[in-house]
């Protein structure tokens, strides 16, 4: 499996719900809010209530690997070929951090934080990442099979909304 690698023109990526791409203000203010994200990982409220996440650190390529819900961030490898494989065998012994908690109304598209969020498409390239309405932990961790490879990843663990919320009807 081929990934699609994202680079940014040199600042964060961000991560939006599809549905509030439209309150994504790019060098408006956003993108500013978005540089100030000094960890792995930040979360930042929209308006309306919408959350996106900052992809903090620097500024690398970066890929979706659907399957396991993970981005994937190069920091150095031979080559692209097997990058996939190499995540996928990765996984289940990597040393996971616990990361921000980002509420979602579903579909989030990762793009770079310097354009506004109508402009992914035309004047920027995104990546969709398919997810459910819900709240989700975002653990990053290492994958470095050998002295040559280093990847970040960054998965989305789905958490439970509590009964009490449910019964209340409100948004977990």
């Amino acid at each position: 499996m081929s990934l699609t690698w994202l680079d940014t023109e040199g600042g964060p990526f961000v991560v939006v719900p599809h549905s509030a791409l439209g309150h994504w203000s790019g060098t408006e203010g956003d993108y500013d809010r978005a540089c100030e994200v000094m960890d792995l990982l930040g979360v930042l409220a929209l308006p309306d209530g919408a959350e996106a996440l900052v992809l903090g650190d620097e500024p690398l390529s970066t890929a979706y690997l659907p399957e396991f819900r993970v981005l994937v961030r190069w920091y150095y490898a031979e080559s692209e070929e097997g990058v996939a494989d190499v995540i996928r065998d990765g996984l289940p012994t990597a040393e996971w951090d616990e990361g921000p908690v980002l509420s979602t109304t579903g579909k989030l598209v990762m793009f770079d934080a310097a354009y506004f969020g109508n402009e992914v498409g035309t004047l920027t390239d995104g990546t969709a990442l398919e997810l459910g309405a819900g709240r989700y932990r975002v653990d990053s961790a290492s994958v470095e099979p050998d002295d040559l490879t280093s990847f970040r990843v960054h998965r989305f663990v789905e958490l439970a909304c509590p009964d009490v919320a449910q019964i209340l009807g409100l948004r977990c």
